[in-house]
Formats: structure tokens, C-alpha cells, sequence
């Protein structure tokens, strides 16, 4: 009687551990998924931020654009070059 109790103990002792390692890596593969999921969506948080950003920012860039582009064709008009030097040839 106490070698089958023994033996059936000894199994269910296996049967746990095996249990308890399928377990953790169902969890480990959930966490993995948990922080895929979640570095996506901060990405696409991000992104959002970044275009609102730029949408609402849009004239200010359009108008820093438009005045390098206004510059630059200036200095090429007075024939200076970038470094402030006059050109020779």
C-alpha cells in the first residue's frame, strides 16, 4: 500500500513539474506577445504624436523652409558661397 501511494505521489510530483514548466512557457510566450504588442502601439503613438506635431506646426516649417530657400538664392545671386567667401571663379 505505502509503494503505490509512493509511486502514485512520485507521478503526480512529475506530472506537476511538467505542468508547471508548460505553464511558464505559455507565460513567457504571453509576455513576449504582451510586449510586442505594446512596443507597436507606443510606436504608433509616437508616429501620431509626430504627425500631429507637424500638422499643426505646418506653417512656421513652410515658412522656415521658404526662407533658406529664399537665402540660398540670394547667396547664389551674390555669387557668395556657402562659407561666406565671394566666389573667384
Amino acid at each position: 500500500m505505502s509503494i503505490t501511494s509512493s509511486l502514485s505521489d512520485l507521478l503526480s510530483s512529475f506530472v506537476s513539474i511538467i505542468q508547471g514548466i508548460l505553464s511558464s512557457f505559455y507565460h513567457a510566450i504571453e509576455t513576449v506577445f504582451a510586449t510586442a504588442t505594446s512596443l507597436l502601439s507606443s510606436i504608433a503613438d509616437l508616429m501620431s504624436g509626430f504627425a500631429r506635431f507637424m500638422l499643426d506646426n505646418i506653417v512656421i516649417i513652410g515658412f522656415l523652409i521658404a526662407a533658406f530657400v529664399a537665402y540660398s538664392a540670394y547667396q547664389q545671386q551674390t555669387g557668395r558661397n556657402k562659407k561666406g567667401q565671394l566666389k573667384t571663379s
